[in-house]
């Protein structure tokens, strides 16, 4: 995946895995002539270098030896600009080469604070090896003789840098991406609910909004039996409730189609909401899911068919395909149900300017057209 979500920011791939063993290798093999002879103690800075200093030692072919020392100078995407040492070096460094192994340099300023301490202790000499480097960030003196990667100044993600505490396992080297690109994006994806009650013609119409446009397409049920035939953990756990005779709670419903939209990509042209929301509760999760991700529902489709047509619809249906659910008695409690608890939810997407109300009565490309028209127009 090019583009991925870390908490409430997105960032898109910068320089692959690939790329970075060959810069890593290429550093290591200068070390390794510039050091032959003289055992040199790597020194790696906590927590970023990690899987730096990891890739570079299993290439460093001259005897060497390795500590660590942890320093903090970020939170978020900023760096707070003071430097507090957590826990240093134990071991002696009188006439000893030093080299410093740090994730990224930028201002210098952790550097500036690790040469003032170690100088204090008599080293032969300090040298500093950096996974990346920032020149137009730096702002004070330094000779930086090993440096894998010059990069501009974008905020970073990934082999070993983090963004409060996440994303430092990624292999590949991220960039964040800016709010005005999401935005852009966000603005072409179509989200879509499609709404209306049973026999309405939401299936249908799903279908060829699917052909169209290219949308994905999310249904509740479909999402439910999957994660509980799969065995997965939140299938389990829907499993319980409905052995109880209980529904399933929205937030377990929720986190299901989260796992599912994720797995459309980030950048995907849309999704239909098939089956969800059924209440106004559901529908702010929704919303609220969908804004984590940057994104937002475009348009809620409603297909306005009368009650005496969906029975019939629906009885029809039934006589077709043997549904035992598809029975009068069934279906007026199944529409009983849909304007108790469902039909709220048009006030609600009314107030939120995403109502769409379609005459769902007619010829099947009639429909489709006037539904196109709202989607061309989002």
């Amino acid at each position: 995946m090019d583009t991925i979500q870390v908490l409430d920011k997105k960032f898109r791939i910068s320089i692959p895995e690939e790329e970075i063993l060959k810069r890593v290798d290429a550093v290591a093999e200068k070390i390794n002539r510039d050091m032959a002879g003289k055992n040199p103690l790597f020194i790696a800075i906590l927590n970023g270098a990690f899987i730096f200093a990891a890739d570079l030692l299993r290439r460093i072919t001259i005897p060497c030896e390795i500590s660590f020392v942890k320093l903090a100078s970020y939170q978020g995407t900023a760096t707070t600009g003071k430097v507090t040492e957590v826990f240093g070096i134990t071991e002696s460094l009188n006439g000893r080469t030093i080299i410093i192994i740090e994730d990224i340099v930028e201002t210098g300023l952790t550097l500036r604070r690790m040469l003032e301490s170690i100088g204090t202790r008599n080293p032969e000499s300090v040298h500093i090896c950096t996974f990346l480097f920032k020149p137009e960030k730096l702002k004070v003196d330094l000779d930086i003789e090993y440096v894998a990667i010059r990069i501009p100044n974008d905020f970073v993600l990934g082999y070993g840098l983090d963004y409060d505490q996440q994303g430092r396992g990624l292999r590949d080297l991220y960039t964040l991406v800016p709010e005005e690109d999401i935005k852009t994006n966000s603005n072409k994806m179509k989200n879509i609910v499609i709404f209306g009650a049973p026999g309405s013609g939401k299936g249908t119409q799903s279908d060829l909004l699917i052909e169209k446009y290219g949308l994905n397409h999310i249904s509740t049920g479909d999402v439910l039996r999957a994660e509980i035939k799969n065995g997965t953990e939140l299938g389990k756990i829907a499993k319980e409730y409905i052995d109880q005779g209980q529904l399933v709670p929205d937030s377990l419903i929720v986190d299901m189609l989260a796992g599912v939209y994720d797995s459309f990509g980030a950048e995907h042209k849309g999704v239909i909401f098939d089956g969800f929301p059924r209440t106004v509760p559901q529908a702010e999760a929704l919303k609220e899911m969908l804004a984590k991700r940057g994104h937002c529902v475009a348009a809620m489709i409603e297909l306005d068919v009368p009650e005496d047509e969906l029975m019939t619809r629906l009885l029809k249906r039934g006589q077709e395909s043997g549904r035992s659910d598809d029975n009068e008695e069934t279906i007026r409690k199944r529409l009983a149900v849909y304007h108790n608890q469902t039909s709220p939810l048009i006030d609600w997407y009314e107030k939120e300017g995403l109502r769409h109300q379609i005459n769902g009565l007619g010829a099947l490309d009639r429909i489709f057209g006037d539904i196109a028209k709202v989607v061309d127009n989002l």
